[in-house]
């Protein structure tokens, strides 16, 4: 237990931590993450007594009902007497929820993605280079043991960094002053001030893993092992951590960069350069990959098993995650942000797309760009046309109807000059189309079989020849190109 001495010196304790880990100096303009709870009270309340300029951050998650309510109300009167700006989000009814069914998380790692998302939007918004937040020296070891109940890797065992990006590529920075800290000091620093703060029972409610750590395993482990316990799985931590930020991540980044520039650049790795990688380091790349390229998709034991059996496999198999896709493509895995879990694919899936009538003479709207159809008055002088999205067809050769529809698994056609016939899916890769473009290709099919793959190849049916009497012009119209998906908007 502390004495009410070390309470009064827990500032300067903070301010010795910040400077031995290279934190901002006071003076600095900090944003702290103030959700009501002992922590985040002594932290602001610490952070303005060393002479931070301090701004505070609160979302209200609305999943408690009341409770919610009054976390709020309790922390706009704190932030008024403390005379700390106070910026507070509150977020829709079921939208933590519903990011939850989005991701495939849980609620607490999706209420965790938007409390951050928010913290980013509001220091940026004033200006602010750095947020900080109330992870003290328990939690660390909480979550070394977390992580090793989960089953981690190294970079699990370093636990939580003292400062990092709070996302990759953010000039926004997340640091965690409280961390040299124990709970009991907090605590003590608290009660000797005066302070007062909102309980959330959830924090040590047995449904949930890290409350059943914390009121049951660590102070088991405590009275076994000694006092010192805590300390000791910190201490592991921040040795794991000094390897993280060293050695591990320069042959990493190393892996990653090699892999990348072998795969011709952009969000892909190349399968050689996996494929030789030793089995530990070819993981490490593919969740990189993931973490960079689709942080939607939270990182899994089996997520990352489904990213290293795509090495292997076919050209055109893919792996769907909230976020968007990683393809398998000639030489290379391509990761596709928002190309996020289709209701169908239209390539495996007849059904997954709804069949589009054309009209015959006239335009047809439909989602993948425009067909125009239009007579001629005669037979043009030359066939040649311009680009395969301009045709020109024998009418007296159609059946009908004429329909659009996303090409199918299994659908063939006889291309103008073939004596046989060929699988769409063969010509694609003939004129290699990347996999993750494909399911983009609509044919025009006539009387049920493929008369045209657009932009592509016409059947020979609708060939026009010296015997053809009414011709008519098709061009397929391209729909402009989309922006990337994370494209600033």
């Amino acid at each position: 237990m502390s004495t009410p001495h070390e309470a009064e010196g827990l500032p300067e304790q903070v301010r010795r931590f910040m400077a031995e880990q290279g934190l901002p100096e006071p003076g600095e303009a900090v944003l702290v993450g103030l959700s009501g709870g002992i922590d985040s009270v002594v932290l602001t309340v610490v952070l303005q007594r060393l002479g931070y300029r301090v701004a505070a951050a609160h979302v209200n998650y609305r999943l408690r009902g009341a409770a919610s309510e009054e976390d709020e109300a309790w922390v706009r009167a704190f932030c008024r007497e403390q005379r700390v700006p106070c910026h507070v989000r509150r977020l829709a009814e079921g939208a933590v929820a519903r990011v939850a069914r989005g991701t495939g998380g849980s609620v607490q790692a999706a209420a965790r993605t938007l409390r951050y998302v928010y913290f980013e939007e509001r220091a940026r918004r004033l200006g602010l280079r750095w947020v900080a937040v109330a992870h003290h020296l328990d939690d660390q070891a909480e979550t070394v043991l977390l992580h090793l109940l989960r089953g981690t890797g190294v970079e699990g065992l370093a636990g939580m960094p003292v400062a990092r990006p709070i996302r990759p590529g953010s000039p926004v920075r997340v640091m965690r002053p409280l961390l040299g800290v124990r709970r009991h000091a907090i605590e003590a620093f608290a009660r000797h001030q005066g302070l007062g703060w909102r309980e959330d029972a959830s924090n040590t409610h047995p449904r949930y893993r890290r409350g059943v750590l914390r009121a049951e395993v660590l102070p088991l482990l405590e009275a076994r092992f000694g006092a010192a316990v805590v300390p000791k799985l910190a201490r592991t931590a921040a040795l794991v951590r000094g390897y993280v930020d060293g050695p591990f991540a320069e042959t990493l980044e190393r892996c990653f960069d090699a892999a990348v520039e072998a795969a011709g650049g952009g969000r892909a790795l190349s399968t050689d350069v996996l494929a030789a990688l030793p089995q530990v380091w070819r993981q490490r790349v593919l969740i990189e990959a993931l973490r960079r390229w689709l942080p939607d998709a939270s990182v899994t034991e089996a997520r990352a098993r489904a990213l290293a059996r795509l090495v292997p496999a076919q050209v055109g198999r893919r792996l769907d995650l909230p976020g968007g896709r990683v393809w398998r493509e000639r030489g290379r895995l391509v990761f596709r942000p928002g190309e996020a879990r289709p209701a169908a694919d239209p390539a495996a899936d007849p059904a997954a797309d709804p069949a589009v009538p054309v009209a015959l003479p006239g335009t047809t709207r439909f989602p993948g760009g425009t067909l125009v159809i239009e007579p001629l008055p005669s037979v043009p002088a030359s066939l040649v046309t311009p680009s395969p999205d301009v045709a020109y067809v024998d009418l007296d050769r159609l059946r009908g109807p004429l329909v659009l529809r996303p090409w199918q698994a299994g659908d063939r056609l006889q291309p103008f000059g073939m004596a046989g016939h060929k699988r769409v899916s063969d010509l694609l890769t003939d004129a290699r189309v990347p996999s993750h473009q494909r399911e983009h290709v609509w044919v025009l099919t006539d009387g049920g079989a493929v008369l045209w793959v657009l932009g592509h190849r016409m059947d020979e049916r609708g060939r026009v020849t010296p015997q053809t009497r009414r011709v008519a012009k098709f061009t397929y119209k391209r729909p402009p190109p989309r922006p990337p998906a994370d494209a600033a908007v």
